[in-house]
């Protein structure tokens, strides 16, 4: 005996399907999210659809906003003030631009520190406070800039506080907080950074800053780490696969050994800012800040061999902490140069050696990086297929793309006051929800006790239409009885009498009488089957059509075909399928001579359909060989609304195919 499990439905309709129901779970598992009340409160308020309308509103905002990145604090964390056991104490914070300035936002981001039971992002941060601009060091004159001194602020995480400032002039940029953090039972002011954009620019990268009182703790706190550059927020990025990682000079076995890399701007430009971009390599994905240099200096010149060189930046006297993946900022002032350089005097230590790398060098001049492209020059350097000169000016660094400085902090920004919003919408569409759903159990008592008799009746009438079905079914029983096993037994007794009356000639007879017993008691069984409680679901049906292919194509060569089924199925559609099933396989086995039968069960959308093939001696189709069979096969498959149909050839063998459709009118047995 051969069994098989060869699918009647092509791969394609199955893998439809398989993507169809998914998509249908994920929606209802997203339905089941869903507070219970939210269906009756959507249907009985318009304030709360409008809240729902104002909610998608906002999620569809906040996905085109930037990712909240993971926090980047460096080992300089910021500024933090000394200690007040009063919150209401007045501390600040202000950086000199060096000169009067036009800007257009002042950017706050937090520090990410644990303390306590405080976890750590927002550590210090003012609860209240505002932000002024002023001509003098004094502020003897301010101009306020935002005032959020009213109300409590809401701890910001690790995500920046962006305060536009359109048209705002001046040269010192001050934050007071008017209302301190408390750290246990003592009051504090922190702060890791003050950006003061003007257009892409940070004029407040590397201003000198000066403070009401300072907790000084270097290199962890101190007023100058909040003009930096080195923030919880790192680079500005959008994550996503890079060109390479960026540039690296060659390795050595010693870390005082002078390195430099250099980039040709290919003419005159002046110069406001350069930013440097530390590494981050994809095969070292935990060392942020690789290859940084511990001490170096950066330098201006006019032509490419730095003969009279214009200093910038010297970081050659102590040891400059790891930047993490946050940008360096390096303030020039418009200084016409052609030529950038950075040159590292001490190495970074990586493993047994000791290199010098970055991700990315800009060069701003007015709004737009004019290294962009540029070409790159160096002392020495490794090119491999993620390190290279290109790489250092392709608008990369070792994560994803860099995107424009104060867009990236205004989305960062704008992110968590969605956000919040959204957590403010959720709790008034609750309390909404809440009085709607009260207002509905006090006055709905007549329509609950309305429809509970309408309940009722609807349970009588499915009821007593039930009964009516089962009383059919009895019938339908009744008549298989008097069909099969009245007829039956009515031949035995025949056959026993004939065998009583000639002796000589009993022994056929008794055959005769066995054979019959024998189907009789068979139809006894499928009957008692079909009406007893384990046949109810539609797994127990295939596996006993396949056992009653089992016993009649037993000496066959044969295949059973069913996938897992599980819609319910009526007792009407089981038992004419079953019978028309039989009488299929009965002419198989009593007429077709066959050696293999494959037989095919499978459903979709509500469809049911059986093939039966045999390769045996088939036959000619007409009215004249149409046989009792064939014909109640037909009247059963009619009986269903079905369709059968018959193929047959002589000596090609028979094929049967019945298509049915399970009409949602009709009852599972089973309910």
């Amino acid at each position: 005996m051969v069994n098989s499990s060869r699918n009647c439905w092509p791969r394609r309709l199955r893998v439809v399907c398989l993507a169809g129901l998914i998509a249908s779970a994920a929606e209802v598992r997203a339905a089941a999210e869903e507070p219970w009340f939210a269906a009756l409160a959507r249907a009985l308020s318009a304030d709360y659809r409008q809240l729902g309308e104002r909610e998608q509103t906002l999620r569809r905002e906040r996905e085109a906003l930037p990712t909240v990145p993971v926090s980047q604090q460096s080992e300089r964390l910021g500024w933090h003030s000394r200690f007040s056991p009063n919150a209401s104490a007045t501390k600040w914070l202000q950086v000199d631009l060096g000169g009067v300035q036009e800007f257009d936002a002042v950017v706050l981001a937090p520090v990410d520190v644990a303390y306590g039971s405080h976890p750590g992002p927002g550590f210090g941060f003012p609860v209240r406070f505002r932000v002024e601009v002023s001509d003098d060091a004094t502020f003897s004159a301010p101009r306020l800039l935002a005032a959020l001194d009213d109300t409590d602020f809401a701890n910001p995480g690790i995500t920046p506080v962006f305060l536009p400032t359109p048209g705002a002039r001046g040269r010192f940029v001050r934050l007071t907080a008017t209302r301190l953090w408390f750290r246990g039972d003592q009051a504090l002011l922190a702060l890791g950074e003050m950006f003061v954009l003007r257009g892409e620019r940070n004029l407040a990268g590397g201003a000198p800053a000066a403070v009401s009182d300072a907790y000084d703790n270097p290199p962890a706190w101190q007023p100058g780490n909040a003009a930096d550059g080195q923030t919880v927020l790192g680079a500005p990025v959008t994550v996503m696969p890079t060109p390479g990682n960026g540039w690296h000079a060659r390795t050595e076995k010693a870390a005082d050994i002078v390195k430099w890399v250099q980039v040709d701007l290919g003419r005159e430009f002046p110069i406001d800012e350069v930013r440097l971009f530390p590494a981050r390599p994809k095969d070292f994905p935990a060392r942020r800040g690789f290859g940084f240099p511990v001490r170096f200096r950066v330098e201006l010149a006019d032509d490419a061999t730095f003969a009279s060189p214009r200093l910038l930046l010297a970081h050659t006297a102590s040891d400059f902490e790891n930047p993490a993946e946050n940008p360096l900022f390096i303030p020039s002032a418009g200084v016409n140069a052609r030529f950038v350089r950075v040159t590292a005097t001490q190495l970074w230590a990586r493993t047994n050696d000791y290199i010098f790398a970055l991700a990315e060098m800009e060069v701003w001049s007015g709004e737009a990086n004019v290294a962009r492209d540029a070409e790159v020059a160096a002392l020495d350097g490794i090119e491999v297929a993620s390190w290279a000169q290109p790489f250092l000016v392709d608008g990369f660094n070792s994560q994803g793309r860099i995107v424009p400085l104060a867009e990236w902090l205004r989305g960062l920004s704008r992110r968590r006051e969605v956000e919040g919003q959204l957590v403010d919408l959720a709790a008034q569409k609750e309390r909404l929800a809440a009085g709607i759903v009260r207002a509905a159990m006090r006055w709905g008592g007549v329509a609950v006790l309305a429809l509970a008799g309408l309940g009722a009746l609807w349970i009588w009438r499915r009821a007593r239409a039930r009964r009516r079905e089962l009383e059919r079914l009895r019938q339908r029983i009744a008549g298989d009885l008097h069909d099969e096993i009245g007829s039956n037994l009515g031949s035995i007794a025949l056959l026993s009498q004939m065998a009583l009356r000639q002796p000589g000639e009993a022994q056929a007879d008794l055959a005769e009488i066995n054979r019959v017993a024998r189907e009789t008691a068979e139809s006894m069984r499928d009957i008692v089957w079909f009406i007893k409680p384990t046949a109810s679901t539609t797994e127990d049906f295939a596996v006993k059509l396949r056992e009653t292919a089992a016993t009649m194509l037993a000496g066959l060569e044969w295949t059973f075909d069913a996938p897992p089924l599980a819609r319910p199925l009526p007792l009407e559609f089981k038992r004419e399928l079953f019978l028309i099933f039989k009488e299929a396989l009965h002419n198989v086995r009593r007429h077709a001579a066959a050696r293999r039968v494959e037989i095919c069960l499978a459903e979709r959308d509500g469809e049911w359909r059986l093939e039966i093939a045999d390769d045996g001696v088939g036959f000619a189709r007409n009215g004249s060989n149409s046989g009792h069979g064939l014909q109640s096969m037909q009247l059963r498959a009619e009986a269903l609304g079905g369709r059968l149909a018959i193929e047959s050839q002589p000596g090609a063998g028979t094929r049967l195919v019945l298509n049915v459709k399970v009409t949602t009118g009709r009852r599972a047995d089973n309910v």
